[in-house]
């Protein structure tokens, strides 16, 4: 018995026709691939996961940019860096002081950090004005910290009184046209009472947005602020004077002109010699008229005539400042080589004529023709 073929429904395709179908489609479009079908073995589990977020499945560390923030304060192009070789040692007055009062209460570790972030660049300002030191210094934070350090600063009356203490001297403004300034500075301020370097942090005011510093203990973006101030001040210690209240370059104009009214005009390397003391009391003047011009002996060389006070070298053409005049050599260290030079050969002139013999007396026993 024949057994009939199985009923095929109208919309069943068998996959031969299925595939006929499916090249002319694309034949029609143009496509015509000679490159054989990859067939996507990927189960289903491993081609969901691959849909997933790379967040979710764990690829990246959530927190792996930040993390790498965290190792070091973020880069700052051309930011103010410390340059000085050797570090905070050796420096000179006033910036010696400075850095131990601003520096010196600090850890080691937190002094090496700001030391580092000073030589990094890290600072992107520093301002220096008679109100204060104002900087910015770039951290891990993606905004600069804001430093900031005040400091005690003398009213004008006391600068007017230490203006013409020092104009009393001429040793003051010759070594403060020299840019130097001695300890000996210090002197009229401490004849007021005052100091011109803050004796402690009471006279000193340092804050910073990082939140970590306080009153008595300075955070590193301080302490980085107060190495470059210390480097700026062995470089300009003039800056001393601005630090206080009063811009440096103003002090030395006043200074000058307070020299020019006390010495009217003429200019001093010495001070006026001090008025004697007056001694036992002498007779009345027509009581010796007889022996008043006559000799009383040889005047006795004064005790304290080997303590002579410190004066300054070349004091006129320091205080004239430098000559416009341009050169290979200064003009002004030429004239004082040429003035040292001058005295030296008369002072050997000087020693040569008192070391020759005294001429022979003249003989009033021989008649003259």
């Amino acid at each position: 018995m024949n057994t009939p073929d199985p009923v095929q429904p109208n919309d069943c395709v068998t996959p031969d026709e299925l595939r006929e179908k499916t090249e002319a489609a694309l034949a029609n479009d143009g496509f015509v691939s000679d490159e054989p079908e990859i067939i996507n073995t990927t189960s289903t589990s491993t081609s969901m996961r691959s849909l997933q977020s790379p967040l979710q499945t764990g690829a990246f560390a959530p927190n792996f940019r930040s993390q790498r923030r965290q190792e070091g304060p973020r880069r700052l192009k051309h930011g103010i860096r410390f340059r000085r070789k050797e570090n905070l040692d050796g420096l000179p007055w006033p910036a010696a002081p400075w850095t131990e009062l601003l520096c010196g209460s600090g850890n080691p570790d937190l002094f090496e950090e700001a030391l580092d972030y000073g030589r990094q660049g890290q600072t992107a300002s520093l301002i220096i004005t008679p109100h204060g030191i104002e900087a910015a210094v770039q951290g891990r934070e993606p905004r600069p910290y804001q430093v900031r350090i005040d400091t005690d600063v003398f009213s004008p009356s006391d600068w007017d009184r230490v203006v013409q203490i020092m104009a009393r001297e001429a040793l003051y403004s010759a070594k403060l046209l020299a840019g130097e300034l001695p300890p000996q500075v210090e002197s009229p301020f401490q004849s007021l009472g005052l100091s011109l370097v803050p004796q402690s942090m009471s006279e000193v005011r340092c804050t910073c947005t990082c939140g970590t510093c306080t009153p008595t203990v300075s955070c590193k973006h301080v302490v980085c602020v107060a190495a470059l101030l210390a480097e700026r001040l062995a470089g300009d210690p003039l800056l001393a004077f601005t630090l206080r209240g009063l811009d440096g370059q103003k002090l030395l104009e006043r200074l000058q002109e307070a020299r020019a009214i006390a010495t009217r005009g003429i200019a001093r390397a010495h001070s006026m010699p001090p008025v004697a003391e007056a001694g036992s009391h002498a007779p009345p003047i027509d009581a010796c008229l007889q022996h008043f011009w006559r000799p009383q002996g040889e005047c006795a060389p004064s005790s304290d005539a080997t303590t002579s006070e410190p004066f300054a070298a070349h004091a006129l053409l320091k205080r004239l400042g430098q000559s416009p005049l341009g050169g290979k050599f200064p003009l002004v260290g030429l004239l004082a080589s040429i003035y040292d030079s001058i005295a030296r050969e008369g002072q050997n002139l000087r020693d040569e004529e008192a070391a020759l013999p005294p001429p022979p007396a003249p003989d009033d026993s021989v008649d003259s023709d």
